[in-house]
């Protein structure tokens, strides 16, 4: 089961955000967590996806790292951290996990 507390957040352009996703699973440290973003009247897009608990997955944007994805193995939670927040970031955002179990 996956939750996302945060129904809406703001930020300053130029600035990061973090968006967070709580996860029920027994076999969270194995279990990829994947982000994505849907933008208005776009087709869902996929951003990244991590697997680590202790090396955060990055998606580069102009050579910088736009996005970062992290999991924390004692609060069992993901976080999506978007940087250099741009109007063009305005979207909904989504997490999905995966087990290899299943």
């Amino acid at each position: 089961m996956m939750e996302q507390a945060q129904i809406s957040l703001s930020t300053e352009v130029k600035k990061s955000i973090d968006i967070h996703c709580k996860i029920e699973s027994t076999d969270f440290e194995s279990e990829a967590v994947y982000w994505y973003r849907q933008k208005r009247n776009q087709a869902l897009e996929h951003l990244v996806y991590v697997i680590s608990t202790t090396t955060a997955a990055r998606n580069q944007v102009d050579g910088k790292n736009k996005i970062e994805a992290r999991k924390d193995a004692r609060m069992f939670t993901s976080t999506l951290t978007v940087n250099f927040v741009e109007k063009e970031d305005v979207g909904i955002y989504y997490c999905a996990g995966w087990s290899s179990r299943h």
